[in-house]
């Protein structure tokens, strides 16, 4: 099965229509035009089979991915018609669209916005009890529950595995690909990735994304793509939220964003004009006695999804994924993140927002 598995994979690769390119990373693919340009999926096509839950305003933001008149479905690959009668690609079903955002080639501002747009992607294959998840470190292998695998460089036995327990390999198991079985000393088989045999850390690795356990005595997680750069400025820092991105004197760094509870807004979120969700902040309503908009050094240079926007004097301040970047003057020591009230009343079209380590939205914490 896992064979058969491979096999479909590769076929998922080899059909890509001619108009889409798959980009390997460490831990599947990403897709793009022949342009270069990021494509997406949207959550709210998960309930509607074979048709596009994205039309009108919210087309006008993401642009979908045309399927000419006699595109042909193959393997993952699949068209769907639009109530306009045009044609859309989809992948293992889900309708394939570009984010308007996106100022160029290879950018990927989409991801994450409202929490509903993503990548589209296809993950690498993994044993049953094998997965894969986020850490601040980047991707990372994990087992089914989330934790962390990571492996040694030193054989792991006795006293090791007090501390260390094997990711064992059901007994009917078969290797495939990079994946490979080692027979430990009491019979069992332990999966490995690459030749590194697998461990999770259950004693110190309490929930998903932890990753206590990198570089101790040798150790290190089983990283498969490494969390994107960050500009030479950034700094992350303890919260009780978890690690948040901060300037170099340590204070949280903000952007604005639209407010979920606006749909327009949600669905749109195009960098640009003056009541735009990512507008500089240049005007009363932004509270100027709060904030402080995050200027870039002279020679600063951009770095993946960090980059800059051009305030009407022509100075640069520093942007996240499109979206300007702000201190808040409440905030008194690294870690406090005071700024997160503003903006989250009932009837604002705009919010604001801390930028996780991880690259996840802030989790267990109210904006309101």
């Amino acid at each position: 099965m896992l064979a058969l598995a491979v096999t479909l994979a590769a076929a998922a690769l080899t059909g890509t229509p001619a108009n889409i390119v798959s980009k390997a990373r460490g831990d599947g693919w990403t897709f793009t035009d022949r342009r270069g340009l990021t494509l997406y999926t949207f959550d709210r096509d998960e309930g509607t089979p074979g048709q596009s839950s994205c039309n009108a305003e919210c087309a006008e933001a993401w642009p979908p991915l045309a399927a000419p008149a006699d595109a042909r479905a193959t393997g993952d690959w699949s068209v769907i018609a639009r109530g306009d009668n045009s044609l859309q690609w989809a992948f293992r079903g889900r309708p394939l669209y570009f984010f308007k955002g996106d100022p160029q080639p290879g950018t990927t501002f989409g991801d994450g916005v409202d929490n509903r747009w993503h990548l589209a992607f296809m993950p690498m294959l993994t044993p049953r009890e094998v997965a894969v998840g986020r850490t601040v470190l980047g991707q990372v292998l994990t087992d089914i529950r989330g934790h962390t695998l990571y492996s040694s460089k030193s054989e792991c036995d006795k006293e090791c595995l007090s501390t260390w327990e094997p990711v064992v390999a059901p007994v009917l198991a078969h290797g495939f690909g990079e994946w490979t079985l080692v027979t430990r000393s009491n019979g069992l088989r332990q999966w490995a990735y690459r030749g590194q045999a697998l461990y999770r850390r259950p004693g110190a690795d309490i929930a998903p994304g932890e990753v206590s356990g990198d570089g101790v005595a040798g150790w290190t997680v089983m990283l498969l793509e490494p969390a994107p750069p960050l500009p030479d400025w950034a700094t992350v820092q303890a919260s009780d939220a978890g690690e948040l991105i901060a300037n170099s004197a340590g204070f949280t760094v903000y952007t604005r964003a639209p407010n979920n509870n606006s749909r327009r807004f949600a669905l749109a979120g195009i960098p640009g004009g003056a009541n735009s969700a990512m507008a500089p902040c240049d005007s009363n309503a932004c509270v100027e006695a709060q904030w402080q908009p995050l200027l870039a050094a002279s020679g600063a240079k951009s770095a993946g999804s960090w980059a800059f926007i051009k305030l009407p004097d022509g100075t640069l301040q520093w942007s996240y994924k499109g979206r300007p970047l702000f201190i808040n003057l409440l905030d008194k020591k690294p870690g406090d993140f005071k700024g997160i009230r503003f903006g989250a009343r009932a009837g604002s079209r705009f919010t604001w927002a801390v930028i996780m380590r991880s690259g996840l939205p802030m989790q267990g914490v109210s904006a309101g």
